[in-house]
């Protein structure tokens, strides 16, 4: 008889620090679907949603070797709700037909969790079809200087990001489970592992 698979959402704000806890997850034995990464893969040239962002978007937000520039992309779209729902009303469905395939393919091999990092879980109402939600996050002001260096914006842009998003102690309240990762890597591990040990 298949082991029932968990099926765990994984969520944080901008620069919390989700993406370091997927990898840290997955390098722990747990599988990881990574909504992100299948952004990217049905945007890069000669994926599913490429023809259609570049017809909508226009060519200017090509580099010269043809790839979207997901930055230019990003200035659009973070500035304009409704550049926005048009960009995730093409790739959302796309990414959607991934995750269930590669879902079916892990319960079938028998895993017994699979989490979903996905950045706007709640915002997109999501919740509901998990088994629970995991909140990675930390405090604003380490937040705010993660986005400044990480994305090399000015303080009113990254702000600008954060306030796009809902803000933390709303998902933190909507989540069964919650990380802080304010502190150093050595410490984060020590979480994510207690935590993996906690739901096993």
């Amino acid at each position: 008889m298949a082991t029932v698979m968990k099926w765990i959402g994984l969520t944080g704000g901008i620069a919390t620090g989700k993406s370091t806890v997927a990898r840290l997850v997955e390098s722990l034995g747990s599988k990881v679907i990574d909504a992100d990464q299948l952004a990217h893969e049905v945007m890069r040239f000669g994926g599913a949603a490429y023809d259609a962002v570049v017809s909508q978007f226009g060519t200017e937000i090509l580099k010269p070797d043809q790839q979207i520039d997901r930055k230019k992309l990003g200035e659009i779209v973070f500035s304009d709700v409704t550049k926005k729902e048009i960009l995730e009303s093409i790739i959302h469905p796309l990414i959607k037909d991934e995750v269930t395939q590669l879902k079916n393919k892990y319960e079938q091999q028998g895993e017994h969790f699979c989490f979903y990092d996905v950045p706007l879980l709640f915002e997109n109402n999501l919740q509901k079809n998990f088994d629970f939600t995991v909140t990675v996050w930390c405090e604003p002001e380490i937040q705010l200087q993660r986005l400044i260096q990480r994305n090399q914006l000015t303080k009113d842009q990254a702000l600008q990001r954060i306030q796009n998003q809902w803000p933390l102690s709303q998902k933190i309240a909507l989540s069964q489970y919650c990380i802080d990762n304010s502190g150093s890597e050595e410490s984060l591990i020590q979480i994510v592992s207690s935590f993996l040990n906690l739901i096993r």
